[in-house]
């Protein structure tokens, strides 16, 4: 089961949904999903996860940077993700907290 802690980032309704500690969505007042959140111990493994979303059309696109939404080093910021695919690695991501790609188990 997932918990989601929720954090109001404006007044209007911007909110930050947090699904475990190495993922997060943003939505807007309507509760749109605008852009979800993937973190990583290092920048290396965050670019991988990066290529596995676009090698994968798995979104429309997607960026690293330092963590800024999340509790890690890194984050893959992505846009148009699945959201099955965020439930899945959010569920994996509570039940292993080890420097792993997220994505690693949905290649078999």
């Amino acid at each position: 089961m997932i918990n989601i802690t929720k954090v109001q980032l404006s007044a209007d309704g911007w909110t930050l949904n947090i699904l475990s500690e190495r993922v997060a969505t943003i939505t807007d007042p309507l509760g749109n999903r605008k852009v979800s959140y993937f973190g990583f111990y290092t920048q290396e493994k965050a670019q991988q996860f990066q290529q596995w979303l676009i090698d994968n059309k798995q979104c429309s696109a997607a960026t690293v940077r330092k963590a800024e939404r999340l509790s890690m080093n890194f984050e893959c910021k992505a846009w148009s993700v699945a959201t099955e695919l965020i439930l899945e690695l959010a569920q994996r991501s509570t039940t292993t907290n080890t420097n792993n790609n997220l994505h690693t188990s949905l290649a078999h």
